[in-house]
């Protein structure tokens, strides 16, 4: 169905939440700042780390940059990838498609995650913050791989779990798959929602 695979890295093809989370829960202390698990969690699904820094009146850069810090330095939590994650991503080139990353994390993090787990030769290309593309919803980071590799809209897909990731698939005039594995969120107007990353085989 689908030739090119665009998939968002953090709360999709990895579990990487949990981590997440707590680095933004520790930046924000150090600003004097309590808040919960859930009140994060929920700001990051529904909107994005921005909305965070938005909602208590930090500058969004120095706060990345603080939980990015914070994040690297969690020794007990180990991100794994969904179940399914590396039978469809290696379904996907044995038909000789491509899988593709867009993430707002550093390619050199990224990297090292698929390759605990093996996956990263099944990733052509991944593109990261290093790109200094505007952040995904802007559709200016999807915009550069359609050029770069002459992709057909119509057999492009957008993966992601966030309304920021449809959006930016919209706003490309690429296909989404919204990845709605929670049941989180029920206004994200995607074209197919799945629950597990096993039911996008039926894409393939």
């Amino acid at each position: 169905m689908f030739d090119t695979f665009i998939w968002d890295f953090d709360g999709t093809l990895f579990d990487t939440y949990p981590m997440i989370v707590q680095g933004y829960l520790q930046s924000l202390n150090d600003y004097g700042i309590k808040s919960t698990k859930e009140e994060v969690y929920q700001l990051l699904k529904e909107h994005s780390s921005k909305a965070i820094a938005e909602k208590y009146q930090l500058n969004f850069s120095d706060l990345s940059k603080k939980a990015k810090i914070h994040e690297e330095n969690i020794t007990n939590f180990s991100p794994k990838s969904f179940s399914g994650t590396q039978e469809v991503l290696e379904k996907i080139v044995a038909n000789q498609k491509t899988n593709m990353i867009l993430t707002h994390r550093r390619q050199d993090s990224t990297k090292m995650l698929l390759e605990k787990e093996e996956l990263a030769s099944f990733v052509k290309e991944i593109v990261g913050p290093e790109n200094r593309f505007p952040r995904k919803p802007n559709p200016a980071s999807l915009d550069y791989l359609l050029k770069k590799y002459s992709l057909n809209p119509k057999k492009t897909v957008m993966i992601g779990d966030r309304a920021l990731d449809v959006d930016a698939g919209k706003n490309a005039g690429v296909y989404t798959i919204f990845f709605d594995n929670e049941n989180l969120l029920t206004n994200i107007q995607a074209d197919y929602r799945v629950t597990s990353i096993k039911e996008i085989e039926k894409f393939v």
